[in-house]
């Protein structure tokens, strides 16, 4: 087993073109590698669960037809990516692809109902644990982040100080954008991966995210998330400093936001709005069952208040096995890594790796 390493830590401030050269010249090897990585990772998960066979073309063919949306959506997330394509000596359209291809494979993938393949080995297990359930009176969000096992190397945090916005932290991957993360107001955004028949060219999930932390309030993510002209589907939990929080439930084409109460609020990979369950790709898998059925029962029936260790403790929770929150390497996917955020103190903890072995470090601004 690899004996757990800190998560590196990257910072780049400027402009949007600046950043984006400096992080694509700063990482130019390991993302050329990364996007090998990922490109073969999509081309065989949209064979074996949409049962289509795509090829690298394909793949930037529908990246550049996305290109005018993420452009037209987001302008300066758009200038930071030709940068980080500049800095990196890769074309746009291969680092635009690297970002979005969980909404491309999806887009390429569910095309024929009757192919379609339920994934076994799915991740990320997120939560919204309000003031009332934590020791501090402080709302926490967090969340596993799984995806597969061979891109664990290229995890890295960033911090960004981007001229005339908001500084942030997220947590993400080689050449990427946001993933999840925080900014500087407290603005704090998560995501996991659901599956639906009505992916579309549009903007991908990571873009959406870069675009929300330059917010200050909830109401503004909430906008630009439900605002955005989106290729897949994707859960998102979102919060700030005043300590709301909203679940917004997404699929390319419809977008049911939920103010969080009741203590807290859990989501895995399967759709729980019936709003959209119409347009689920697959029936929920056992995993996401199991693993939203436990954390369930981890922060519900707590019998005391909820400190960050805590919190820390449940994203390591193996108590359903090859089930758990907590991924080592089934069928190829792994919790790569973990996050616990307060908006209200504008603190964060991350970890590289599955939280039960990783080494958590504390951020903030």
């Amino acid at each position: 087993m690899t004996p757990p390493i800190a998560i590196r830590q990257f910072r780049f401030e400027g402009s949007p073109e600046q950043i984006g050269e400096a992080y694509g010249e700063a990482l130019r090897a390991e993302i050329a590698e990364f996007y090998t990585v990922r490109l073969n990772n999509a081309l065989a998960q949209a064979r074996h669960y949409g049962g289509r066979v795509v090829d690298e073309d394909e793949v930037l063919a529908l990246a550049r037809r996305c290109l005018a949306a993420s452009e037209g959506y987001d302008p300066e997330g758009y200038r930071e990516l030709a940068g980080i394509a500049r800095g990196a000596r890769l074309s746009l359209d291969r680092i635009f692809a690297m970002n979005g291809l969980t909404d491309l494979r999806n887009v390429l993938s569910f095309g024929d109902p009757a192919t379609w393949r339920p994934s076994r080995a799915e991740g990320c297990s997120s939560f919204i644990v309000e003031p009332e359930r934590s020791a501090d009176d402080h709302l926490y969000l967090g969340q596993t982040w799984d995806l597969a096992t061979d891109q664990m190397p290229f995890v890295i945090a960033v911090h960004r100080r981007p001229r005339g916005r908001p500084a942030t932290w997220s947590l993400t991957t080689s050449g990427c954008l946001s993933l999840i993360g925080m900014n500087e107001h407290g603005a704090a955004i998560g995501t996991t991966n659901i599956r639906t028949t009505d992916s579309r060219v549009g903007v991908t999930y990571l873009q959406i995210i870069h675009r929300a932390l330059r917010e200050t309030t909830i109401a503004g993510i909430e906008a630009a998330i439900t605002g955005a002209p989106r290729a897949g589907a994707h859960y998102y939990s979102a919060a700030d400093a005043s300590e709301r929080a909203v679940a917004v439930e997404c699929t390319a084409t419809q977008a049911i936001a939920t103010r969080v109460s009741g203590g807290y609020h859990v989501h895995c990979n399967h759709i729980l709005d019936p709003a959209n369950l119409a347009l689920e790709a697959a029936a929920p898998t056992r995993s996401s069952l199991c693993r939203q059925a436990r954390m369930g029962e981890l922060i519900g029936g707590a019998n005391q208040l909820l400190t960050v260790g805590e919190l820390q403790r449940f994203l390591a929770d193996h108590e359903r096995g090859d089930d758990g929150i907590c991924q080592h390497d089934r069928a190829g996917i792994s919790s790569n890594g973990s996050i616990v955020m307060c908006p209200s103190t504008r603190r964060l903890w991350m970890c590289h790796g599955p939280a039960c072995t990783g080494i958590w470090i504390e951020l903030g601004f």
